[in-house]
């Protein structure tokens, strides 16, 4: 599936969020993952960055005649000789070597950073170092410091695994409810694990009805459904029904939920961790929906249901009853 974008605001800012697809180092080993960096945020000397450069260089290529022979690559190539010594794919290798012998160290190796290392981290993530990105945003987030959104979407956006579900937690901690249950959704959704079990959280479930305005849930819910398939959005769509008095409806799409409860990854990629989540929220929706038939209520089938398969805690569960009690919602 295509990646789609959409937006996240959070005071007078705005950060756009890629979802849909898979994140990028899903499957791949640490060792990889770490070294990654998006080529096309390398500085180059002189200042242009790669996409620029590769951009205009394109540009320079169609515009003039030549030979039938000649490529876009020979053309980059020839000017990457000129500007930089090296042919481009050399002359990037390069670069990408020199910045992950600066960072990696720092990253794999954890200690108090020196304030020329934290210097070396930044530089590393402005170059397009996506540890370095994610780090800088976890700190930012460890400080309660909302600057930490522009690192860790940015780290997201370039496929790493937890960025998203970082940032969902720290707006949820800035009772940003909204934005906050789309980045866990859009997190679940690319395949981050902690993301998709906290999913089923009663504590997340009382953040959902913590939105004042229910329009911009069902909103909200309907562009990631579109985005992905078998989101986890059906999962509060199922359950903001079922608490809306639209009883044959929530249950409707939560059968259609339990049909796919997560996006399958390829068959080489399917492990015993994802057959253990499939079984376990399997469970869970399987026995609220018997509940529901035999006229159990609702908040006491989730309580129970959830707390059989270690989804929350006492205090999540009261915190819930008093924000439906307070909405005036029926189960």
């Amino acid at each position: 599936m295509t990646k789609k974008t959409t937006v996240i605001s959070h005071n007078g800012a705005v950060y756009d969020i890629t979802m849909g697809g898979w994140l990028q180092h899903l499957h791949s080993k640490a060792s990889d993952a770490i070294l990654e960096i998006s080529t096309d945020d390398i500085q180059l000397p002189g200042g242009k960055i790669v996409g620029a450069y590769k951009a205009e260089k394109k540009a320079e290529y169609k515009s003039k005649p030549h030979t039938p022979r000649s490529s876009a690559k020979q053309y980059l190539n020839e000017y990457s000789r000129r500007d930089f010594g090296h042919d481009w794919d050399k002359f990037i290798g390069l670069i990408k070597d020199e910045i992950n012998r600066a960072c990696v160290r720092l990253l794999i190796t954890p200690h108090p950073l020196s304030t020329t290392e934290q210097q070396e981290l930044l530089k590393a993530a402005s170059n397009g170092h996506v540890g370095a990105m994610y780090w800088i945003g976890t700190a930012l987030r460890n400080k309660q410091n909302d600057d930490c959104l522009h690192w860790l979407s940015m780290a997201h956006n370039r496929g790493h695994v937890g960025a998203c579900h970082e940032m969902a937690v720290h707006l949820a901690a800035k009772r940003n409810y909204l934005d906050s249950l789309r980045c866990i959704i859009i997190s679940a959704d690319g395949g981050c694990d902690i993301a998709y079990m906290s999913i089923f959280q009663i504590s997340t479930l009382t953040n959902m009805f913590k939105i004042q305005e229910k329009s911009l849930v069902e909103s909200m819910l309907k562009e990631l459904e579109e985005a992905s398939h078998a989101s986890s959005a059906n999962y509060f769509k199922g359950m903001l029904m079922l608490f809306s008095n639209q009883r044959t409806e929530g249950v409707s799409i939560l059968k259609r939920f339990l049909k796919e409860p997560k996006k399958k990854p390829p068959e080489h990629d399917i492990d015993e961790v994802h057959g253990n989540q499939i079984r376990l929220v399997s469970t869970f929706i399987e026995g609220v929906l018997l509940d529901i038939t035999s006229g159990t209520a609702l908040l006491n089938s989730i309580s129970t249901r959830s707390k059989q398969a270690g989804f929350c805690s006492f205090a999540d569960y009261d915190e819930f009853v008093k924000i439906i009690g307070d909405k005036h919602i029926s189960g």
